[in-house]
């Protein structure tokens, strides 16, 4: 797909990802001032994705994108997004995630001069665009840099901040803005770690436990995978509402999975006719085993661990289950 050239884009190495990663599950997406694109470009497409642009010239240039064959089911409207948000909020249900990453507050810029065709250089086109996004009925995120304004009348929003580098090549501190809890599942995994080295160790991990579930016996993998259904279906019913969002775990969901864990080992033991190992390193010598592996006599004695989840993050766990199925 083309790439945009965008004044405050957010094509940059680590903005982006970090952005995609505060994104709940979503059937719907909608990107307010749309411009060039970069989250709408990098993200896993909605089943219902929408763009919002009043700049003539970014609407032609995504049109075009469109008719060569681009991000499935999206329209892009002309329109003040502020206008259009207003006009449908009724029509927006909870499973829709609207992210608007507007022009910045001007007094907030390291330069005063204008940045864009069309500018929100006025603190009160601000307030009107904060005032709409706290009536919408639906997942809301907001980029911008910190200032008293969006303090005061998006007080009860979550917030997130990390370090981005601007066009000029100085750094500068982005902050999120959000309505909702931290999610404990993400829309889209591909992007998932704090840093580049960090995302390529989660790769790895992913591949290499794709690769001994693709190996196992089908029913020990069943069983593998039912376990961590199982945990994140009871992570699923505790206070969960529509767009996946995260409730604390008490000492009781603990035991549950303490009990889940045995459970599971001892279904793949009946299931394989293997033995349990208390080598925490296994007969292969296996660090990624912890105190409980199978050895399997057919394979001689190679080890497998029994909950290879144990020592990953909710999140790394649900993007392993949807690679292994």
């Amino acid at each position: 797909m083309s790439e945009f050239t965008y004044p405050g884009g957010k094509s940059g190495s680590g903005t982006y990802q970090k952005l995609i990663n505060l994104m709940p599950p979503h059937r719907m997406y909608i990107e307010a001032f749309l411009g060039g694109g970069a989250i709408m470009r990098l993200k896993k497409p909605a089943l219902v994705n929408v763009g919002i642009e009043l700049d003539k010239t970014m609407v032609r240039e995504w049109n075009f994108i469109e008719w060569r064959g681009g991000i499935p089911n999206l329209t892009v409207y002309w329109a003040d997004a502020v206008e259009w948000l207003r006009e449908h909020a009724n029509e927006l249900a909870p499973d829709c995630l609207i992210y608007a990453d507007p022009p910045y507050l001007m007094s907030t810029r390291s330069t005063q001069r204008q940045l864009y065709q069309i500018e929100m250089a006025e603190e009160e086109q601000h307030r009107a665009l904060l005032e709409v996004l706290r009536s919408l009925p639906c997942m809301v995120m907001l980029s911008g840099y910190w200032s008293q304004l969006y303090a005061d009348l998006l007080p009860d929003w979550r917030t997130y901040s990390f370090q981005s580098m601007t066009r000029s090549g100085k750094m500068a501190t982005e902050w999120v803005w959000m309505n909702y809890p931290e999610p404990f599942q993400l829309h889209d995994y591909r992007y998932l770690g704090e840093t580049f080295r960090d995302r390529e160790r989660i790769k790895r991990k992913e591949k290499r436990w794709k690769e001994r579930l693709e190996k196992m016996p089908i029913l020990e993998r069943q069983a593998l995978l039912m376990a961590i259904e199982e945990m994140r279906a009871g992570s699923d019913g505790d206070g969960e509402n529509a767009g996946g969002m995260a409730a604390d775990t008490s000492e009781g969901d603990v035991a549950a999975g303490d009990g889940r864990r045995q459970e599971t080992l001892n279904m793949a033991v009946a299931a394989n006719n293997a033995v349990p190992v208390d080598d925490a390193g296994g007969s292969d010598g296996n660090d990624d085993c912890f105190d409980e592996c199978l050895s399997y006599k057919k394979d001689g004695g190679f080890a497998i661990p029994i909950q290879l989840w144990l020592e990953m993050s909710k999140d790394e766990r649900i993007a392993m289950l949807k690679e292994a199925l």
